[in-house]
C-alpha cells in the first residue's frame, strides 16, 4: 500500500479479507468468549476481579479489531483519510472515481470505533467525521463564493439546490446514518447560510418582476435555515401593501367614491398575491399570514378608506349591490363566489361596527321593498358573517329575516280574518309587523294624511292585530310604505310603483284637475322636505307638470317605453344626510360599548391603573373596531362624573369601580 492511488483499493481488499477471518475466529473461540472472557469482564465490572487490570482483555473478535487498530489503521489513518477525501473531491467534481470504495472504508472506521463500548462512534467522528466536515465547509464555500460571483443569485440558488441534493446522496451512500443531520446542517451553512443576505436582497425584485420559479427557490433554500424566511416575510407584507396602496391612489378621482370600484381593486390586489404566495411559497402558512397583515393595513390605511371608516362603508355597499335586484345580477355560482370574496376583504376590515350599521340598513331595505336577489344569496352572505364574527354579531340581522317570515304568515291569517268577517278590501294589501329594536329604520318624520283608498285596510289590520296581540302597539312607518297604481288617464294603462306619499299625491288629482304646492302641503300633511323630494320624483319623471309658484297638473301626454314604471327607487336612496346620521349614530353606539366594556372591567378588577384598563378594554373592543385611546379616556371621565368609578386619592392614575 505505497502509492495513495492503490491505498484504498489494497486497504478494502486486506480488510474484507481480515473481516472474514475475524469472524471466523469469533465464532470458533464461542465458548471462550462466553465462558472464561465473560467471567473476567462481569467480575471486572462488579469491581470483584483477582487482577487489578483487566482493560487488555476482550472477546476473540474485538481482539482481532484492536490487533488492526494498533498494527496498522493508526500508522496509515492520515494517508487513508487524505485518499478518502481525494475520491469525495473528485465525485464532487464530476470526475470519475470510485465513490463505493469510500462506504467501504467508513464501515471500517464505525466498525473499529464498536471498541470502545461507551462510545462507539468517537473514532468514526474524530477520525472521519470531523475532518469530513471541515473538508466540506472549505470547499462549498470556496465554489460558492465564486459561482454567485460569477453567475449571479437566479443561477447560484439552482446550483445550490443542485448540490444540496448530491451530498444528500452522498452522504446516504458513505457516511454513518448519525452524521446525516450533522451533514445537512454544515451545507446549509456553507451553501445558504453564508450568502442569505444576498438571496434576500433579490426577494423584492423576483416579486416586482413576478419570478415565480425564483422565489420558490429562494424560499426552498432559506426555509432549511432556522428563521431563515423572516426577512422574506417581512419584504412580502411591505411588498403587498405598497402595491396596494398604489392600487389605491391610483383608482381615478371620478371613480374614487364607487364602492364596486374600489372593493374589487382591493380584491384584485388579494386575489394575486393569495396565487403568488400559493404557487412560489408552497401556500406556507407563514406567507398567509404576512399576506394578512398587509392586506389588512391596505383595507385600514389606504387613501380612500382610512377617511371617516369607507373601507367598511364601501364594502357594505359592494355586498348591496350583489344582493340587490338589478339588471346585471350573476349567476348562482357567480354570485356565491362573489360573496365569499367579500367576506375575505370582510375579515382584514378593522371596524366592523361601521360595517355592520351600513348592511343592516340596506339589507332592512331589502327585506321591506322584496328587492334581494335571493333568499340563498342572503342566507351565504349571513352565514359567512357569523363565520366571521360569531352569532351575536348577526343576531340583529337574523331577527329581520325572522319577521319576514313572520310577516307572511300574518298576512295569510289576517286574508282569512276578512273571509271569515266577509270584509272585502278594495285593494291587494299586505303588511309587515317589525320588531322595533331589530331593525334600523329612520323614524317618519312627518305626520302623513293617509289616502282615503287606504283608510279601510289599515283600520281592519288594525283591529284584527289587536284582537290577536294584547299590549302590543303598532306604529305605521309610512315613509316606508310602497304600492302599485293602475292609470287610466294616458293613452296607455301603465303600472307606476310609487312610495306612499307618491301615491298620496298622485291620488289627489282624482279629484282636481291642478292643485297649488300649498293644496298638497295642506292635503298630504308632509313637511316641506319629504314633499319636495317625492313631488321633484313625480316631475323628473315628467308624471306631473307644474312648478311650485303656479300649479300642479297630470301630463296628459306622458309616455313610456316602459308598461311598469319604477318611480319609488328615486326617493328610496340614501341621502348624503342619511349618511351622515349613520355615522354619527355609529359614534354614539361605541361611547356606549366603551363605557360598557370599561363598567365590566372595573366591576370584576374592583382596582386598576389607567394603563391596564386602557389595554383591556382595547382588547375587549377590537373585535368590533379599534379606538382611540382619547375616546377611552373621555368614557373613563363620564363614568367618574356619574360616580360609577371614582379615582384613588393620591394615585390619579388608578381607579376603583364603585358599587
Amino acid at each position: 500500500m505505497d502509492s495513495q492511488g492503490t491505498l484504498l483499493t489494497d486497504y478494502l481488499k486486506q480488510w474484507n479479507a481480515y473481516s472474514v477471518g475475524l469472524e471466523f475466529c469469533h465464532a470458533l473461540f464461542r465458548y471462550l468468549n462466553m465462558n472464561w472472557i465473560k467471567k473476567r469482564l462481569d467480575d471486572s465490572r462488579n469491581k470483584m476481579a483477582m487482577f487489578a487490570n483487566t482493560s487488555d482483555i476482550y472477546e476473540v473478535g474485538t481482539l482481532a479489531l484492536v490487533v488492526w487498530r494498533d498494527r496498522l489503521f493508526k500508522k496509515i489513518k492520515d494517508r487513508l483519510l487524505r485518499a478518502v477525501l481525494d475520491v469525495v473531491c473528485k465525485d464532487r467534481d464530476g470526475e470519475m472515481s470510485n465513490i463505493g470504495q469510500v462506504t467501504g472504508v467508513v464501515n471500517s472506521y464505525v466498525k473499529l470505533g464498536s471498541i470502545n463500548k461507551n462510545k462507539p462512534l468517537e473514532l468514526y467522528r474524530e477520525d472521519f467525521e470531523d475532518p469530513f466536515m471541515a473538508n466540506l465547509r472549505e470547499y462549498y464555500g470556496r465554489e460558492s463564493s465564486q459561482y454567485i460571483t460569477q453567475h449571479g443569485v437566479s443561477q447560484y440558488m439552482k446550483q445550490a439546490q443542485v448540490r444540496l441534493e448530491e451530498e444528500a446522496i452522498r452522504g446516504k451512500k458513505i457516511l454513518d446514518p448519525s452524521s446525516l443531520e450533522k451533514l445537512k446542517t454544515e451545507c446549509d451553512l456553507a451553501l445558504i447560510d453564508k450568502h442569505k443576505e444576498m438571496l434576500q436582497i433579490e426577494c423584492e425584485h423576483y416579486l416586482r418582476d413576478e419570478k415565480i420559479e425564483d422565489l420558490n427557490r429562494m424560499y426552498n433554500l432559506l426555509n432549511r435555515l432556522d428563521n431563515g424566511i423572516r426577512p422574506m416575510l417581512d419584504v412580502v407584507e411591505n411588498f403587498v401593501a405598497q402595491t396596494g396602496f398604489d392600487a389605491i391612489r391610483a383608482i381615478p378621482a371620478k371613480e374614487r367614491t364607487d364602492p364596486k370600484k374600489y372593493v374589487e381593486t382591493l380584491l384584485e390586489t388579494y386575489n394575486h398575491f393569495n396565487t403568488l404566495i400559493k404557487k412560489a411559497f408552497n401556500n406556507d402558512n407563514a406567507f398567509g399570514g404576512a399576506l394578512d397583515k398587509a392586506c389588512r393595513r391596505v383595507v385600514n390605511e389606504n387613501s380612500i378608506g382610512r377617511e371617516n371608516s369607507k373601507s367598511p362603508e364601501f364594502l357594505a355597499k359592494y355586498c348591496n349591490l350583489l344582493l340587490k335586484k338589478g339588471a346585471k345580477n350573476l349567476e348562482e355560482a357567480e354570485l356565491e363566489e362573489a360573496i365569499n370574496q367579500t367576506i375575505i376583504v370582510f375579515k382584514y376590515v378593522d371596524d366592523k361596527d361601521v360595517f355592520q350599521k351600513f348592511y343592516a340598513k340596506m339589507l332592512a331595505r331589502r327585506l321591506i321593498h322584496n328587492t334581494s336577489v335571493s333568499d340563498d344569496a342572503e342566507s351565504v352572505m349571513l352565514g359567512g358573517l357569523k363565520q366571521a364574527c360569531g352569532f351575536e354579531y348577526t343576531s340583529k340581522l337574523q331577527r329581520m329575516f325572522t319577521d319576514i317570515t313572520l310577516s307572511k304568515d300574518i298576512t295569510e291569517k289576517f286574508r282569512g280574518y276578512l273571509t271569515d268577517k266577509s270584509i272585502e278590501l278594495k285593494v291587494d294589501f299586505t303588511v309587515m309587523v317589525l320588531t322595533a329594536g331589530s331593525w334600523p329604520l329612520q323614524t317618519q318624520t312627518s305626520s302623513f294624511n293617509i289616502p282615503k283608498e287606504l283608510e279601510g285596510c289599515l283600520t281592519h289590520f288594525q283591529n284584527y292585530y289587536n284582537s290577536q296581540h294584547q299590549g302590543r302597539k303598532l306604529n305605521w312607518s309610512h315613509h316606508l310604505c310602497k304600492g302599485d297604481l293602475k292609470t287610466n288617464f294616458f293613452k296607455k294603462k301603465y303600472e307606476l310603483s310609487v312610495s306612499n306619499y307618491q301615491m298620496a299625491i298622485l291620488l289627489l288629482f282624482n279629484d282636481a284637475d291642478t292643485l297649488t304646492y300649498d293644496n298638497l302641503v295642506t292635503l298630504t300633511n308632509l313637511k316641506e322636505v319629504d314633499l319636495k323630494a317625492n313631488l321633484d320624483s313625480l316631475l323628473e319623471s315628467k308624471v306631473l307638470l307644474g312648478t311650485a309658484a303656479t300649479q300642479f297638473s297630470v301630463n296628459p301626454n306622458f309616455t313610456s317605453k316602459r308598461l311598469k314604471i319604477k318611480l319609488a327607487a328615486a326617493v328610496q336612496k340614501e341621502t348624503k344626510q342619511e349618511n351622515e346620521e349613520t355615522h354619527q349614530s355609529i359614534d354614539e353606539d361605541r361611547k356606549i360599548y366603551l363605557q360598557a366594556a370599561i363598567v365590566r372591567v372595573m366591576k370584576a378588577r374592583k382596582v386598576l391603573t389607567h394603563v391596564n384598563v386602557v389595554q383591556e378594554v382595547l382588547q375587549q373592543a377590537r373585535a368590533r373596531f379599534q379606538p382611540s385611546v382619547p375616546m377611552i379616556k373621555k368614557c373613563i371621565e363620564y363614568l367618574i362624573e356619574k360616580e360609577y368609578l371614582q379615582r384613588i386619592e393620591g394615585q390619579s392614575d388608578k381607579y376603583q369601580y364603585v358599587a
